[in-house]
């Protein structure tokens, strides 16, 4: 099965082949293996887990919001956001994640930014998972 993981700025992964594939989806985790049904969903803030091709072990990305695609032989994956942990600035997640929570703390917060922050808070809790 190949793996293609892009965002708006960059490649991530570009058909690459894979044995496993582990997605923070709307409604809960996703594993994809080979054979997989056909499958179009949306995913949440998390973190994406992929096994390469005779691989034993994972390699983690953190996430936010996109889109992923299962077809016969390829998957694809579409996110706003995705970054390795090595990519990762620790302070700065940590700082955006206090700023977030201290935004959803907010009773005058406005309904549609209270789910952008929820949004945030987990993005950033994603990220900080993958460098502790």
């Amino acid at each position: 099965m190949m793996l293609t993981l892009v965002t708006p700025q960059k490649k991530m992964l570009s058909e690459v082949e894979i044995d496993e594939l582990i997605v923070p989806a709307d409604r809960g985790e996703l594993d994809i293996l080979p054979g997989h049904a056909a499958l179009m969903t949306t995913l949440r803030a998390g973190i994406l887990r992929v096994r390469l091709r005779g691989k034993t072990d994972f390699r983690s990305a953190a996430i936010s919001w996109g889109y992923l695609e299962v077809g016969p032989a390829s998957v694809t994956v579409l996110a706003d956001t995705a970054e390795w942990p090595e990519e990762i600035d620790k302070v700065r997640a940590e700082e955006q994640y206090r700023l977030a929570m201290t935004r959803l703390q907010d009773a005058g917060l406005a309904p549609d930014d209270h789910v952008l922050m929820q949004n945030k808070v987990l993005k950033e809790s994603a990220r900080l998972a993958l460098v502790r």
